[in-house]
């Protein structure tokens, strides 16, 4: 935890020396004013209580500042990427940057644990899957070892020993790392949201964000809730809408942000044994092949193991209910008689949920290039809620840096928002 203990001296420097209330000072919030009166008092509105908001929300109450958290459904929703039992954390990453923050973001997710009295993480190890030369495990190989990340390579006799539960070709290597394991995805949002909430941050359920509109060095946003219309002023907004990212990128930005929210869906099978797939003899699972497949051990449902394969589906709207989709089920199904012949191939339970990706899969984390007091954070699917609790941190320390500056060690280049503007002005 020194790493924590040090960077929060820094902040907390900073804060005090910036006017800011410190985390156990007093709150002070402005008076309620309804029907299209201004209410001003905030310094940050957060839009959107999925993973990366409820995070945002928490390190910004945290640190003192006046926090609104504003959701369009209920903290815990099923229409999004947040919600469900289970999502993996891992050291193990195919890209260096990556896997090198992963330990800090571990301490984080501790630190919350530590403050909330709730047990989020649970470690399992991991199993990294695939032949001999496949380029996933051979870049996660490549990762651990530039970051001196311990980890144990198994050959395909020693899997069988080893992991008896799976069949695979021959040929297959493992690639074990004991850093991996299990965040408990909707209790992690529920816990971020109420920790906010404790340190002074507003949070307003069943609330639509009609507008976001710059005002002079401030924004002003309209809300539609159950008390009514409402307008709100801030010192900064921080964009965290998952889904509904484009939807206001759209009338913010004078270029497009290509993002695609797809269908996904997890299975839940039933295990013959459940004592072999259990935590402890059962690890969390990444298979680098095509079709790309990955599960869990026993963890949510008692008897049963989560397993889901990813793949680049038909695009959808955020609006509308997500169904199951037959030949998904169907394909997971296979896999599973091929390869995991403890389980029953027939999932007792299919769960639905969006991703929402950039074309290369990089993060979107930045301030508006004309508006540096709305911060953007989109495009997390499929690899984003092991970091959530680290992009909280990174979006309140660009809310308290001065625009141009990224004092965060949780900042990449690559989350720039200046890419995709690149990108147009080349095509063009």
């Amino acid at each position: 935890m020194k790493f924590l203990k040090t960077w929060s001296a820094r902040r907390r420097a900073f804060q005090m020396a910036d006017g800011v209330q410190p985390a156990n000072g007093p709150k002070i919030k402005g008076p309620t004013k309804r029907n299209g009166d201004v209410k001003p008092g905030y310094d940050v509105i957060v839009i959107g209580a999925g993973s990366m908001g409820s995070a945002a929300a928490y390190h910004l109450a945290r640190d003192g500042r006046r926090v609104l958290l504003v959701e369009q459904f209920q903290v815990g929703h099923t229409r999004g990427s947040s919600h469900g039992g289970s999502r993996i954390i891992r050291y193990t990453h195919d890209q260096v940057d990556h896997a090198r923050l992963m330990p800090a973001t571990f301490a984080l997710w501790q630190q919350l644990e530590e403050e909330s009295g709730e047990r989020l993480l649970q470690l399992t190890g991991g199993l990294y899957l695939g032949a001999a030369d496949n380029a996933f495990v051979a870049a996660c190989r490549t990762a651990l070892e530039t970051l001196n990340f311990p980890y144990r390579l198994l050959d395909h006799q020693e899997l069988g020993r080893t992991y008896p539960q799976f069949r695979l070709p021959a040929g297959w290597i493992g690639l074990y790392q004991e850093q991996t394991g299990i965040l408990a995805a909707s209790r992690a949002v529920q816990v971020m949201v109420r920790e906010a909430v404790r340190h002074g941050a507003e949070l307003r359920e069943k609330t639509r964000v009609q507008s976001v509109t710059p005002a002079g060095t401030g924004v002003t946003v309209h809300l539609a809730g159950p008390q009514g219309d409402e307008v709100v002023q801030a010192e900064q907004a921080i964009l965290a809408a998952g889904p509904w990212a484009s939807t206001f990128l759209r009338t913010l930005l004078d270029f497009p942000i290509p993002l695609r929210v797809t269908h996904q869906q997890v299975a839940y099978f039933r295990a013959g044994r459940p004592e072999d797939f259990a935590v402890g003899q059962f690890p969390v699972f990444i298979v680098g092949e095509d079709p790309h497949f990955y599960g869990f051990p026993i963890f949510e449902r008692p008897g049963t193991v989560k397993v889901a394969l990813e793949q680049d589906v038909r695009t959808v709207d955020p609006d509308q209910e997500g169904t199951e989709d037959p030949a998904m089920t169907a394909e997971l199904s296979g896999l599973i008689a091929r390869h995991l012949p403890g389980l029953n191939a027939k999932p007792e339970l299919v769960e639905i949920c969006r991703y929402t990706e950039t074309p290369n899969r990089a993060f979107i984390i930045d301030r508006h290039p004309t508006f540096p007091q709305i911060l953007i954070a989109a495009g997390f699917s499929g690899r984003g809620f092991k970091h959530a609790i680290a992009v909280g941190r990174l979006l309140a320390d660009l809310s308290a840096a001065a625009p141009g500056v990224y004092d965060s060690p949780f900042w990449l280049d690559e989350f720039r928002l200046s890419r995709f503007q690149a990108s147009q002005e080349a095509a063009v």
